[in-house]
């Protein structure tokens, strides 16, 4: 897998199973005309939902307002975003 960028910003969602979860979760994506690289989206066996995303170069302020919305979908229970920068 190769990934272009200077920075990596990972999302990650635990949220209750539902059956319009993650539609819901990318929508926050992609009205924003955002691209992710990976999609990794997996119930466990307490019935929850985890759902993580890599995307490239995405600004600060662009993360915050994502993170937020995802929070707001009722059966988010967590949302968090680490940004890490990649060697040059």
């Amino acid at each position: 897998m190769v990934l272009t960028g200077k920075s990596r910003t990972r999302f990650s969602v635990k949220a209750e199973h539902g059956t319009d979860t993650l539609s819901r979760v990318l929508e926050q994506f992609s009205i924003r005309h955002m691209y992710f690289d990976t999609l990794s989206a997996r119930r466990t066996e307490d019935g929850l939902q985890w759902i993580e995303l890599y995307c490239s170069d995405v600004e600060d302020t662009t993360t915050n307002v994502v993170i937020n919305k995802i929070k707001q979908i009722v059966p988010v229970q967590s949302a968090a975003a680490e940004t890490t920068l990649l060697a040059s």
